[in-house]
């Protein structure tokens, strides 16, 4: 059995600007450090076999702090571009009140809330208005990470029991609920920076942990 602990990275400079941050990226600001470091005191009697990333700054800094502050600094950090937040084309960097304003507009005056519970929707309303050529339909980004996901699983699976600590951002952790867990979305609003969920891979299928 494998146990994922994913963690939405800390707070960057973007978030605190109250800009949307997709493949955007932006170094984590003093609070995002200490929260992270903090996650990593929280997670001391954790034994952690492997780290994961996205291959963005803020998820790489996120998880360095927490391994410097769990005792497990010799751990390889692995990057994967496949644990990468939507892309959100030329919404990138947009104020997250003109974003949230677009995205609900779209989709015929949808609450913030309910948006939560139409991911795909979501997705499909960020390419259907993008001009870059660049955003990701829904089922782009469930491939990409239900395959991570997956090679991440097949490849701890020699180890009885393995702890893997993944850092990856807030859509993608909503994706996953909705890939693994699809009765607990409604219940998720916002994915706070540090959160940490834990699904279990039990050789055969992914499943929320509460």
């Amino acid at each position: 059995m494998i146990s994922f602990y994913v963690v939405r990275h800390g707070e960057t400079l973007l978030n605190s600007l109250g800009r949307a941050q997709g493949w955007s990226d932006s170094p984590l600001t003093a609070n995002g450090k200490k929260t992270a470091m903090e996650l990593g005191t929280e997670l001391k009697e954790t034994a952690f076999h492997a780290i994961y990333t996205s291959d963005t700054m803020r998820a790489e800094q996120t998880a360095k702090l927490i391994l410097s502050s769990n005792g497990n600094v010799s751990l390889k950090i692995q990057k994967d571009i496949r644990l990468r937040e939507w892309c959100l084309g030329n919404m990138e960097a947009e104020q997250n009140s003109i974003f949230s304003q677009r995205v609900s507009d779209w989709l015929g005056g949808t609450s913030f809330a309910q948006l939560n519970r139409r991911l795909p929707d979501v997705a499909a309303a960020i390419c259907q208005h993008d001009t870059t050529g660049v955003a990701e339909s829904f089922a782009d980004i469930s491939n990409r990470l239900k395959s991570v996901f997956t090679d991440m699983a097949q490849s701890n699976l020699h180890n009885a029991h393995s702890n893997i600590l993944v850092v990856t951002h807030a859509f993608a952790i909503k994706t996953l609920f909705y890939l693994f867990a699809p009765e607990k979305l409604p219940a998720i609003d916002k994915v706070k920076h540090t959160a940490i969920f834990q699904f279990i891979y039990d050789g055969n299928t992914f499943f929320f942990q509460e």
